[in-house]
């Protein structure tokens, strides 16, 4: 398996971006409609990385880092929107500005011409604390019952599982050589798993649930 697998990984985020754009009525009264912007910007971000790389040969870790702490920042923004909870929105307000001054001294210490692995790795256990967060909330809610109605949660979910297996990934890649077909099989992988649960919530997601 060689890296041109990897626009597999393209097709989705377009069907997942086209999806969010056809079933945008069910949730457009939610903070989830800001992930349909998202969902765009991350594909025009991809493709413009693809065309650096492939067809003008000029390196693209600098967009990707520029990514990284966009993506983070959009996720840490939603669930401090979405949280009810005064203590985990303060939490969450923590984990902002303490993933901000990683970023910034990554920036600082750091070439754009590698890739920023700190930012992505803190960025990432932040997220997965707060989904967890998000996980509790709904728990103990009466939200429970109709949960796989819920957008937020297959957002979450999709979220939760995606970086349960890119952290390790990629603290792992600091000490070992990590390429070949494990490789790009792990990626595209952990990319279907999270599209896949956002193209589930929303086709399953019905507009009543999204309300609260």
């Amino acid at each position: 398996m060689s890296e041109k697998y990897l626009f597999l990984i393209n097709i989705l985020e377009l069907i997942t971006a086209i999806l969010a754009t056809v079933f945008f009525s069910k949730y457009v009264v939610s903070k989830e409609k800001y992930f349909l912007y998202f969902l765009w910007f991350t594909l025009g971000v991809e493709l413009c990385a693809a065309l650096m790389s492939y067809v003008i040969d000029i390196d693209n870790f600098w967009i990707y880092n520029f990514y990284t702490i966009i993506s983070f920042l959009f996720y840490f923004y939603w669930y401090h929107a979405i949280l009810k909870q005064v203590a985990l929105q303060r939490a969450v307000l923590v984990f902002g500005i303490l993933f901000t001054g990683v970023a910034i001294w990554n920036l600082v210490f750091q070439s754009w011409t590698e890739y920023h692995q700190y930012t992505f790795v803190v960025g990432a256990l932040f997220t997965l604390v707060a989904t967890l967060f998000h996980f509790w909330q709904l728990l103990y809610s009466d939200q429970i019952l109709v949960i796989q109605y819920k957008l937020s949660f297959w957002i979450s979910a999709g979220l939760l599982l995606f970086y349960m297996g890119m952290v390790p990934f990629m603290l792992l890649s600091r000490y070992f050589e990590l390429a070949g077909a494990s490789y790009y099989i792990l990626i595209i992988s952990l990319n279907c798993i999270l599209y896949g649960c956002y193209i589930i919530g929303f086709l399953w997601t019905k507009e009543k649930y999204n309300r609260f």
